[in-house]
């Protein structure tokens, strides 16, 4: 009686029996190490150099940490992201959820119709969306504040005038939290129209029975069982929200001054125009971490209580 192989031993005879097999599923790992591990490992490790693309790469240690902590720009990318993030995420949710209720309604007619055209925004090119809102946010010809030029010709008394959305500081964020919106929630009815689908008529019917109001059933039922949906949309728009590029790059460029600069535009140009990998990268890292821990604060609300 023979004595049994190594394991090492064994597997490699397997893989020599098989190695087709692994030839056939070898280019998504080829893909994945060149396109994804290995910028991931590099830029971890650019984090802590200091390197323009041209000159031999320096390695700094721990500076990059130090002068984020001094960067005032960083800084007001960090607090207009907060901001944005404020103004977008929870009415877009709200404005989510009404169009997934409106459109699991089963007294609604031609129901793909509108979920085709509360879903198109999200497909849309950026430059026409930008471009569109460029002419409503006008501030002399704008749509917008043609609207409020004349409710205050009509009503005097409730104080409207016309705005200068992207020319002020103060309303640039605004302009922005609103595009999102717009644009993004039809992202977030999809999301929460499955969520609402999947929830079982029964209780609904049994609720019904026990004399619960349509808005007893919303929040003691509807609410607590879509809330995984709640969370995920909201972490996913978190994460868009700190990132975005393309709707402030395309709108404001992040002004005017570094009103509407958000992270992602910030870093963007802190790569592309300053030429500074390393910083960016430790700065994408730092921030990265703390995404990662503002996730999952938000996930512990998928086990708290509604009542």
């Amino acid at each position: 009686m023979s004595a049994p192989r190594p394991d090492g031993r064994r597997y490699a005879e397997r893989i020599r029996r098989n190695w087709h097999f692994y030839l056939f599923i070898s280019p998504f790992f080829v893909l994945f190490t060149a396109f994804a591990l290995y910028p991931i490992v590099f830029s971890f490790l650019l984090s802590f150099t200091e390197w323009d693309g041209f000159v031999p790469i320096k390695w700094v240690g721990l500076d990059n940490l130090r002068l984020a902590a001094h960067d005032e720009a960083f800084w007001n990318s960090l607090w207009n992201t907060l901001v944005i993030c404020v103004l977008y995420i929870p009415p877009m949710l709200v404005a989510a959820f009404l169009l997934a209720a409106l459109l699991n309604a089963s007294w609604l007619k031609f129901r793909s119709l509108y979920r085709t055209v509360f879903f198109l925004p999200v497909i849309t090119p950026m430059v026409a969306i930008a471009l569109v809102f460029g002419l409503l946010y006008d501030t002399e010809r704008g749509l917008l504040n043609a609207t409020l030029a004349a409710i205050e010709e009509a009503v005097p008394w409730l104080g409207l005038r016309p705005l200068p959305w992207l020319t002020s500081e103060t309303w640039s964020k605004p302009s922005i939290a609103i595009l999102l919106i717009w644009r993004w929630a039809g992202y977030g009815m999809v999301l929460m129209l499955a969520g609402l689908q999947g929830i079982p008529r029964t209780y609904y019917e049994s609720a019904r029975i026990d004399g619960a109001g349509a808005w007893s059933r919303v929040w003691h039922i509807t609410l607590p069982l879509m809330r995984p949906v709640f969370v995920f949309c909201a972490i996913t728009s978190l994460i868009g929200t700190i990132y975005a590029f393309d709707e402030i790059f395309m709108l404001t460029y992040g002004g005017p001054g570094r009103s509407s600069t958000n992270f992602g535009l910030y870093l963007f140009n802190t790569s592309f125009d300053d030429f500074r990998f390393g910083y960016a990268s430790c700065l994408a890292y730092g921030v990265a971490a703390v995404v990662f821990v503002a996730s999952l604060f938000i996930l512990r609300f998928r086990r708290s209580d509604w009542n």
